[in-house]
């Protein structure tokens, strides 16, 4: 454990070092800021809850783009077999693969909460110190447990297509388009749209934009987060490198 711990203090750090990371950021604060002034100058019809919204629309691309890059960088680089042949197993190197995005998502959430903080006493909502302190404590919590089911998922996917890209352009399509044509089908076929509440692509949304984090949502986002990150470990460890 403690092994993988620490593994995963050195991938977060490159995640965080990563010029995509910094830019992606600076671009989603950026736009975020613009949300906040719209929200300032159209109170009625562009209320302070759409800065955090979109806010989690715009870092969604982000946390794909880091989690499919967090093990497909090792095969587009060349380096799997390097890596994968040191003391660690290869099951514990993936785990901490997939815990430094979960982590480096809590820098993003940090940026999330102090923006929506930012966009409370700019729009002259009511707001106490407290109630500030514990909005940047959610958002933290919010996308690390966000960034820990993205990165299970890009990690699985990457199992089995070996590159960034071809995980990534899935992971677009699981959490953007599916919900969209599940939905679509839902009306038609009964019993659909109650399935569709305990799947993790249907709800990515709900939990991310709209910051609906009941117990049910956010056991959904573990359970599948395990299973995914089983499914992959145990597929990896049987590929010959």
């Amino acid at each position: 454990m403690n092994r993988t711990i620490n593994i995963a203090m050195l991938e977060v750090r490159k995640l965080l070092k990563k010029r995509e990371f910094l830019l992606g950021l600076i671009m989603i604060l950026v736009m975020g800021g613009g949300i906040t002034y719209g929200a300032y100058v159209f109170p009625t019809s562009f209320g302070v809850h759409n800065v955090i919204a979109f806010f989690g629309n715009f870092a969604s691309i982000l946390i794909m783009f880091l989690a499919a890059k967090s093990l497909g960088e090792e095969f587009d680089l060349r380096t799997v077999t390097f890596v994968f042949t040191s003391r660690s197993s290869r099951g514990q190197i993936l785990a901490a693969k997939i815990l430094s995005v979960a982590l480096a998502n809590m820098v993003i959430g940090l940026c999330g909460g102090i923006l929506y903080d930012v966009a409370l006493i700019i729009c002259k909502q009511p707001w106490t110190v407290p109630m500030l302190v514990g909005t940047i404590g959610k958002e933290i919590m919010i996308y690390m447990i966000y960034g820990f089911a993205i990165g299970a998922t890009a990690v699985m996917i990457t199992c089995f297509h070996h590159t960034t890209i071809t995980p990534f352009i899935y992971l677009i399509v699981l959490f953007w388009i599916m919900p969209s044509m599940l939905q679509m089908m839902a009306q038609k076929i009964t019993g659909l749209q109650k399935a569709m509440d305990y799947v993790l692509f249907c709800i990515s949304d709900q939990f991310l934009m709209y910051q609906d984090w009941s117990v049910k949502n956010i056991i959904v986002f573990i359970v599948t987060g395990i299973a995914f990150s089983i499914v992959g470990i145990t597929i990896f460890e049987k590929k010959d490198l």
